[in-house]
Parts: C-alpha cells; structure tokens; sequence
C-alpha cells in the first residue's frame, strides 16, 4: 500500500474559489468525502498535485425544498440524508438506499454527490434519484447548467467537463407518488451491492397511473426500463402486474458474470427485486394487493 504524499491539499470556503483552484492549478482534483478517492490512492498512488477540499463551502451542503423540487447539496453527507424528514416522507426509495450503505463511520463522511460523481454501476443513490427524475447542476467559473441525471453518466465517466463542479442535485416532489428501493450484497451492510434497484409509482385508484424503474450493477452505468414502464403505465395493480413485471424486468437486463455474481443470477434477482419495490411503493400510496 503506497503512503499519500506529493500532492498539496487546499481547502477553500467559498464555491468560486475552488472552482478557480481548479481551472487555474496541474492536475487539481476535488475531494468531497475521500472514502472513494482515498482508498484508490492507497492502493494505486496519488497522480494529483493538489486536491481541492471542498467541505468547507457551506452551498454545497444541506436539503432544502424549493419551488416544489427538493434541493440537495452535493456535499450533504449519508447521515444528513438518513435524518431528513424531507427525503424520507418523498423520496423514500432514496432514504433506504442511504440507510444500507457503509458503515455509520462512512455515512458520517461520504457525500451524496460524491457517491453520484463517482460513476460506478453499483452507486445505490443513483436508481432512486433517477426514478425521482433527478437534476444535477454543473457549474464552471464561466457557466453553470441543468441537466438530467440520466445524462449525467456515461461509461466509466461523467458529463462533468473539466474544470466543472456537481453544485446541486435537484428532483420534483409529486403527491399521491411514493418508492422504494431494494438491493442485494454479499452480506447485509458495508457491502458493495450485487444487484441493486429502485421503484417510483403514481397511483390512481386501482391502477398504476407512472411506474418508473431503474437498476444498477447490470451495465456500465444505472440504467432506466423505459420499455417496461411504458408497458406497465396504467396496469391495473394485482398479483398477475407483480409476475408480469418481474419477468419483464429479466428479460429486459443483460448483465455480465462479474466476481461477485454471475449475470443468469443478477438476471432473474432484478425481477424479484421489482416485484418487491412494486409491493412496498403500492403500500406506501395506500393501495392494497388482493
């Protein structure tokens, strides 16, 4: 394991002093929480000269609700998630995804953006904030943007330009809707998931007015089932909608065998995984299964 040396941290307080860190300094990178970046530095050395500490910019912390969407700084830490009533009463999918990760060590220190920035398949925040149609702003000295979280990520990278910052993560609070998340790992807690997967459903009466899936760890990025919601919109919710999402959704992945998990077994857990987020998110709207 190699030490961390050769690079110099600098710890600005406000937004626009890092982002002139980074536009201005070689090889500057940005560390929001470090229990990803840290780790990867240990085991394969530092090849930056500086990182840029951004926890001290006090904008890029906090939940807040704002014209209708709910407002999450990239810096806002698992723990703070975990606590807010906000996210957990209308985003619940994202609530239980954050209480399932690391270790509460870890909750204290990573960060919701970094989880996102980090662009791994398994990221367990991304399913639920794509399926609360999620925005994410990036921001650069000259320019800042809106764009949606699935065009966020890309393979083995991000929409992050250089020079640009994750400054604010965004998704619309709708009434009458509710979610769930559901996940498998080779043990309970402090485990990167085999298979994780999250649920968003609107209901109207007896049917399925929105349904919204999204699965991560069975492509090189967290993939939406468009195909599969689009067939389940305006189903009539019952046991004969489980099955028949379940198997959907198996058809609908074409995961690779990894160390974890061979790709036949993540195949057939994504369908069991929707079958149960349909059932908790029905629940959760008051509806009742016959």
């Amino acid at each position: 394991m190699k030490p961390l040396t050769g690079f110099e941290l600098l710890r600005p307080s406000t937004l626009s002093g890092a982002l002139e860190l980074l536009a201005t300094l070689e090889l500057a990178w940005p560390i929001a929480g470090g229990t990803d970046l840290i780790p990867q530095f240990k085991d394969d050395g530092c090849e930056s000269k500086h990182l840029v500490d951004l926890s001290l910019i006090r904008e890029l912390n906090g939940i807040k609700m704002e014209d209708n969407f709910i407002v999450i700084g990239p810096m806002t830490t698992q723990t703070q998630v975990i606590s807010s009533q906000l996210i957990e009463e209308n985003a619940p999918a994202l609530h239980e995804a954050v209480k399932l990760m690391g270790s509460p060590q870890i909750r204290n220190r990573a960060t919701i953006g970094g989880n996102l920035c980090n662009a791994s398949p398994a990221a367990d925040t991304a399913p639920p904030l794509l399926v609360h149609d999620a925005e994410v702003k990036l921001t650069s000295l000259e320019d800042s943007r809106w764009i949606p979280l699935t065009d966020f990520f890309a393979e083995e990278c991000t929409a992050l330009e250089p020079n640009e910052l994750m400054t604010s993560i965004r998704f619309p609070v709708v009434h009458g809707a509710s979610s769930s998340f559901q996940r498998i790992g080779r043990r309970r807690g402090f485990t990167l998931s085999v298979l994780n997967l999250a649920v968003y459903i609107e209901r109207d009466g007896k049917n399925l007015s929105e349904v919204k899936i999204a699965v991560g760890a069975v492509a090189p990025t967290p993939i939406m089932l468009e195909k599969v919601e689009r067939e389940l919109k305006g189903m009539r919710m019952d046991t004969n909608l489980l099955e028949h999402a379940r198997k959907m959704v198996s058809e609908a992945v074409n995961p690779r065998d990894s160390a974890r998990s061979s790709g036949e077994y993540k195949r057939e857990m994504a369908g069991v995984l929707t079958k149960r987020a349909l059932s908790a998110a029905w629940t959760r709207v008051g509806g009742k299964l016959p």
